[in-house]
């Protein structure tokens, strides 16, 4: 995913049931760069299902038909068949195209969908979709490499908005503030329940250390008495960074 992307509120950490819909919605960000959002909020599973759409359109040109099996698609994310699963699968499509992502920087931008177009038919199983060049060219750019494999054995929404988060920093030891997680992740818990020993935060970080997406973490407080995350992980072997 792009970088600038990784580190926003634009997928969060809330369940499917719980969706709102957004105007003009500014996203918490580190970057400088303001992003926009209108539509219905995206969670982690939309991020599953957009991570999916953008693997399928790798080294397509804009615009161009891409056609997929819903069975497969479905598969690809360790998610089997069946009715429910499909109609999950069509709304998280249906809210990643009818969206509009506006990209604000000093005095020029962007407004754009993270989906193109899309076409379905039940009868078949197979639908289609095309990403515009605006977000083509995005993902040419500077990348944050998220592994699939690594993804499928996350349980969490968390643990899914740290993989990506700690993606798009350097490899190495790194930390971040605790209450800016849970800015950025949008999650709604209170501090002490998002730092309570099996689960939030905890629970995320252990679930990424027995996959072996970090190495070690730990949780403290820095001088000025602030909740601190701090972790190690591997480059990405596809990262530049890994060079």
């Amino acid at each position: 995913m792009p970088t600038a992307w990784v580190r926003t509120s634009l997928f969060v950490n809330q369940p499917q049931t719980k969706t709102k819909f957004l105007i003009n919605q500014i996203l918490e960000s580190y970057d400088t760069i303001r992003i926009e959002y209108t539509g219905e909020q995206l969670n982690m599973f939309d991020n599953d299902v957009y991570l999916e759409v953008i693997r399928l359109a790798q080294d397509r040109p804009p615009s161009e038909k891409i056609i997929f099996n819903r069975h497969s698609f479905l598969r690809a994310l360790g998610i089997s068949g069946g009715k429910k699963n499909y109609d999950a699968l069509h709304q998280s499509l249906q809210k990643l195209k009818g969206n509009t992502i506006k990209i604000i920087n000093f005095k020029s931008g962007d407004s754009f969908s993270l989906i193109d177009r899309l076409s379905w038919d039940e009868e078949s199983g197979y639908w289609w979709f095309s990403i515009g060049d605006i977000v083509i060219n995005m993902f040419r750019t500077e990348l944050s490499y998220i592994d699939l494999e690594i993804r499928k054995s996350l349980s969490t929404p968390l643990s899914k908005y740290l993989q990506n988060y700690m993606s798009a920093g350097l490899p190495g030891e790194r930390e971040v503030k605790v209450d800016n997680l849970l800015r950025l992740s949008g999650t709604t818990s209170q501090l002490k329940d998002f730092l309570g020993k099996g689960r939030g935060l905890p629970k995320a970080l252990d679930e990424l250390k027995a996959v072996g997406f970090i190495t070690s973490y730990a949780i403290e407080k820095n001088k000025n008495g602030e909740h601190v995350v701090k972790w190690n992980r591997s480059a990405h072997h596809k990262s530049k960074r890994a060079l």
